[in-house]
């Protein structure tokens, strides 16, 4: 009989042990994760998408018009002469401008177009929005980050900006928005020095050239 049950105990044991292994089995899966960042470039013009200086009077001719109440001899019409614009980007930006032919050129009066001098035209930049100069978020060379009135250049010129240091200009609406004071004739910073009134071998004509605006990531 002790050799019997000695028998039974030791097979007791072995089915013991058998049981302990298999609770060690485990199993894996995989869920694939991953980031699409696409990046987000885009200028709107929300107002001034079509800019045009009608001169009527002696005091316009001598004077300019303006869209800007400090230099603005007509102030019923500053509005006329202002562009705002939102800039919405995921990463820095520059912003690249310019006119499309080196002068203004007349539609108008004859066979053989008129011009005029693309420095008679001026623009201002002004921020509305959270980034601005102060902070260094935002850069504008032709306007010394908008202390100077920039004469109207040929395309392509670095307009507003990133600084390649300091906070990121990235952003949407509420913190790129600006407004540009184009102005004519006013004789202010690097414009043309000269009122249109003073200045010989400018005929009645309309006047036009295309400005280009180009948003482009920053280098």
């Amino acid at each position: 009989m002790k050799k019997i049950t000695l028998l039974v105990l030791a097979a007791a044991l072995m089915f013991s042990g058998v049981s302990s292994k298999a609770q060690a089995v485990r199993d894996r899966n995989v869920i694939p994760v991953a980031v699409n960042l696409n990046q987000v470039l885009r200028m709107s013009i929300y107002d001034g998408g079509n800019i045009e200086f009608v001169f009527n009077t002696i005091d316009d001719y001598r004077n300019g018009l303006s869209g800007s109440a400090a230099a603005a001899n007509d102030a019923a019409s500053i509005g006329f002469y202002q562009s705002s614009f939102t800039i919405s980007s995921s990463t820095e930006w520059d912003l690249v401008y310019g006119a499309e032919n080196g002068d203004f050129i007349g539609v108008d009066d004859g066979t053989t177009p008129n011009t005029l001098a693309l420095n008679n035209v001026g623009l201002q930049i002004v921020e509305n929005g959270a980034h601005t100069f102060a902070t260094d978020e935002i850069i504008s060379g032709p306007t010394t980050d908008g202390t100077v009135v920039a004469d109207l250049d040929p395309y392509p010129q670095e307009l507003l900006g990133w600084d390649n240091a300091g906070d990121s200009n990235a952003g949407d609406e509420a913190d790129n928005d600006f407004t540009i004071q184009w102005r004519c004739g006013t004789a202010e910073g690097d414009m043309n020095t000269v009122s249109l009134l003073e200045q010989t071998g400018i005929d009645p004509d309309r006047y036009v050239v295309n400005v280009l605006f180009e948003l482009k990531i920053s280098d």
